[in-house]
């Protein structure tokens, strides 16, 4: 799918850190299809355009390079730029478009809109407030800590200033009048109260995020861990993933149909007589994308299970095949491949031991 599914994940990112992404199909100079992520961290303001029903009909990305402004938009067969050239003097631009020229629009190649846009909140939108409070906090924490949490050595009396060191320590001697000399050392108050104070604040922050925050300090089991305990952990973010599942649905299905479809020209344009009806072939073809959310789980027992299922007759052998985790896409065709090499032996064997059989008598 050539890192169809590693795109996928990026845009998942991208959209979650920055609000907004934009996933781009085009056919390079070799007329192979290709896609690039589009997101405002690389300069990309992506604007859709929709009509009353909610449908897209247009999509538009602002961006600028070399001083100079673009505007492409795409609908379902032109691509169509304006460009604004930053470089020329304002004296020598047109004044009616403000600079703005438009060039002749260019078939962008699909039956569809090449560019998918996935507009939404960032991971932390709902809980930035505790994030604010939680940094200042943090921050007047680590403040106090530098200036008064280290301990104060309290020394009252008259006492040489040089001391006497027995066994590695510093001996001092109180040489007052009245004796009442004294030294101790003086600790800090513990901040326990703002130590669980911020945890309070960690454990909203995950809960109104939808995550869960899982360091390695936080797993204290040896050996394999099972399966079904990182998931209960993992509880809110496999809730969290499986809502966003929902709204992903389309933009994968989309990915789908332009990979189909460019990837069906690219055929084409390889070898027209060998390809001639590759794009209405590929339109035949019904291909349903479905987004799945990983769950953490011990593969050893969940293969072992499989196994056992597929020996009992519970599952087909088709079937174990497919739900392994160690299966291939095409590992059906292997097996088939590996089943005729072993039965092909097989007769080969049986021919050798009848010419042998024929020449002994």
């Amino acid at each position: 799918m050539r890192n169809q599914d590693g795109m996928f994940k990026k845009m998942v990112d991208t959209q979650k850190s920055m609000g907004d992404v934009g996933l781009l199909y085009y056919f390079d100079y070799k007329k192979q299809i290709k896609c690039r992520v589009l997101s405002y961290k690389d300069g990309y303001v992506i604007c859709t355009h929709r009509d009353n029903n909610g449908d897209v009909i247009l999509e538009s990305v602002v961006y600028e390079k070399d001083n100079v402004k673009y505007i492409d938009s795409y609908d379902d067969k032109y691509m169509y730029r304006y460009k604004n050239d930053m470089n020329i003097a304002e004296n020598e631009k047109n004044a009616e478009n403000d600079g703005w020229v438009k060039e002749k629009p260019v078939p962008h190649g699909f039956d569809e809109i090449p560019l998918i846009s996935k507009r939404g909140d960032v991971a932390w939108n709902a809980v930035q407030s505790a994030i604010d409070v939680y940094e200042v906090i943090y921050n007047v924490f680590l403040a106090i800590q530098k200036k008064h949490g280290w301990g104060v050595l309290y020394i009252k009396g008259n006492y040489d200033e040089k001391g006497k060191k027995l066994a590695g320590n510093i001996i001092l001697n109180d040489t007052s009048f009245d004796g009442k000399g004294d030294a101790k050392f003086l600790t800090p108050p513990t901040p326990a109260n703002t130590i669980e104070t911020l945890q309070s604040i960690e454990d909203n922050i995950q809960k109104g995020a939808g995550t869960t925050f899982i360091l390695p300090k936080d797993i204290r089991l040896s050996g394999d861990i099972s399966g079904i305990a990182i998931a209960l952990t993992m509880s809110l973010d496999i809730e969290t993933a499986e809502q966003d599942r929902i709204d992903w649905q389309n933009v994968t299905c989309k990915m789908m149909r332009l990979f189909k479809f460019g990837l069906a020209k690219e055929l084409y344009n390889k070898d027209k007589k060998k390809y001639k009806s590759v794009i209405s072939d590929f339109e035949d073809i019904d291909i349903y994308s479905e987004i799945k959310v990983w769950r953490p789980m011990n593969e050893y027992e969940y293969n072992q299970m499989i196994q056992m299922m597929t020996q009992g007759g519970v599952l087909s052998f088709e079937t174990g095949t497919e739900l392994c985790t160690l299966s291939k896409p095409d590992e059906k065709a292997r097996i088939s491949r590996e089943e005729e090499k072993a039965e092909k032996k097989e007769q080969s064997a049986v021919k050798i031991a009848g010419f042998a059989s024929t020449q002994n008598k």
